[in-house]
């Protein structure tokens, strides 16, 4: 927003803006518990190593579309979506072919959950043709944090852009937001993953319709852009590499930090009459297990020493356990698993 826009308080207002909508508070997922990661995979270039993961048990959609698979650069951070009918290995070959291949060219590495649908025949003859290598990683829920990340940034666009109640065009809205993800700022890289691979800032519909900046220094050749551009992106691109492993010790700290604090977080809990969410995983018949899980306000009306607490559900349409559990995790508070602070969502 602030490459296009600026007016005093922008970073106050879409803090607010933010806070006050409900569709994003309740559609978070329940943050995961912290645990041991395996051992880091760490690419030089953009495209050496893919990550892929499927987002299933999504609602049918219009085009008949049930799953969507993901493909991320894990040194960009560059993320393609591919809505599918089917999960065939031949149908995620062709997939990775479309998505990754035909635009990027051949990985060396391909991450992936050992999912059987990975490990079939047909893929691993597309693997080897490419000359793709498997690496043998144990399965961990957690294994693939920065592609696990994409997919609930993925669920959460998807399901806030929805036009349609019943999500019936999730597949339309999950490839336009891909455009959107990839021109976004990354905080770890400090810059977009667009440009991170193509060297380029991709322009909105704003510097669009206004037409060409002015520039003092024209651009003669292409030759000189060229030079220009690689400048720049050579300088970028060393940058990212080293941001990245100072990102992965940042995060190995502070969630060492996090551990030591655990105990005094859970003590600080809630207090009795605070307004909270109340994370409840069950879905309704019928509809897709990537909804708004998070449902209130609820008021506290007890707290137990043992980090229970009761909630007010009298009238409030909702039929669950008043008695709920304060997530014993390293997260304050406002965003712990089963219930957290409704005002600061």
């Amino acid at each position: 927003l602030r490459t296009e826009f600026y007016w005093p308080g922008i970073y106050a207002d879409v803090q607010h803006y933010v806070k006050e909508c409900v569709d994003c508070a309740s559609g978070k997922g329940a943050p995961p518990n912290a645990g041991p990661s395996p051992e880091n995979i760490e690419p030089r270039y953009p495209f050496e190593a893919v990550s892929m993961d499927f987002v299933t048990h999504m609602r049918e959609s219009a085009r008949g579309n049930t799953f969507l698979l993901l493909f991320q650069d894990m040194f960009s951070g560059y993320v393609m979506c591919k809505p599918m009918s089917s999960t065939t290995a031949q149908d995620v070959a062709e997939a990775y072919e479309e998505q990754v291949f035909q635009r990027f060219g051949a990985s060396s590495m391909i991450r992936h959950d050992q999912d059987p649908r990975f490990m079939s025949e047909v893929f691993t003859r597309f693997r080897e043709l490419l000359g793709s290598r498997q690496p043998t990683l144990g399965y961990h829920p957690q294994a693939n944090g920065q592609q696990e990340r994409s997919v609930q940034t993925v669920i959460r666009s998807v399901r806030a852009y929805g036009a349609e109640m019943d999500q019936s065009d999730w597949d339309d809205h999950a490839e336009r937001q891909m455009f959107v993800l990839n021109v976004s700022f990354d905080a770890t890289r400090l810059d977009t993953h667009f440009y991170l691979v193509h060297g380029w800032d991709a322009r909105s519909t704003v510097p669009a319709m206004l037409g060409p900046k002015p520039s003092s220094v024209p651009e003669r050749s292409a030759y000189e852009w060229r030079r220009k551009l690689q400048r720049e992106y050579s300088y970028a691109f060393a940058c990212a590499g080293d941001l990245q492993k100072k990102a992965k010790k940042m995060r190995s700290d502070e969630q060492t930090r996090k551990w030591l604090e655990l105990s005094e977080r859970v003590k600080a809990g809630f207090e009795k009459g605070d307004s909270v969410w109340l994370y409840i995983p069950k879905v309704q018949t019928g509809l897709s297990r990537k909804p708004h899980m998070w449902h209130g306000p609820f008021r506290i009306d007890e707290i137990r020493d043992d980090f229970r607490v009761k909630i007010k559900v009298e009238d409030t349409g909702y039929r669950v356990n008043p008695w709920s559990t304060q997530a014993e995790s390293s997260l304050p508070k406002e965003t712990s698993l089963w219930c957290r602070d409704f005002q600061h969502a």
